[in-house]
């Protein structure tokens, strides 16, 4: 990846409302030259969106958990298990692990009776054999863009 790549890259997580014009004043391009290169990164897939993040408090969702699974080994089950956790809306992620546990899901929620619903909801599911919630009770740091920072600023 170019030096130019990296630096529009750089203001985008800075700040992806800014415009081309004050992108290419930035990194010392064109317009034009900033506007071609941002659409060849969304076209490699190096962009894949631009998005905004919400409070979640804000929208009465005060709650953040992560449920680690213990499930059934047999991947029809997990599929079909797959399937019913994606459409549940409270899940903002779901991730498959090595070790001790199956998965883990990431979870927005307003309240602990809201969580217990839905504990009950997972456990419902035909492949989940066991699991073990932890509730958040504050967060330290919340910046998931911060590892693409490093990695643009030592590949220069």
């Amino acid at each position: 990846m170019r030096d130019l790549d990296k630096e529009i890259l750089l203001q985008l997580i800075r700040d992806s409302e800014q415009t081309v014009v004050d992108i290419a004043e930035k990194v010392g391009a064109s317009r034009q030259t900033v506007a071609k290169k941002i659409d060849k990164l969304k076209a490699d897939g190096i962009i894949s969106s631009f998005s905004i993040r919400l409070n979640p408090e804000k929208f009465n969702l005060g709650t953040r958990a992560y449920i680690f699974l213990h499930e059934d080994p047999h991947q029809a089950l997990r599929r079909e298990d797959e399937a019913r956790i994606k459409q549940l809306r409270q899940v903002t992620g779901f991730y498959r692990l090595f070790g001790q546990y199956s998965a883990v899901l990431e979870v927005l929620v307003a309240d602990s009776k809201e969580l217990t619903k839905l504990v009950k909801k997972i456990h419902g599911l035909k492949g989940v054999r066991e699991t073990e919630t932890f509730i958040v009770h504050s967060m330290v740091k919340d910046e998931p863009e911060s590892p693409f920072v490093q990695a643009l600023k030592m590949e220069k």
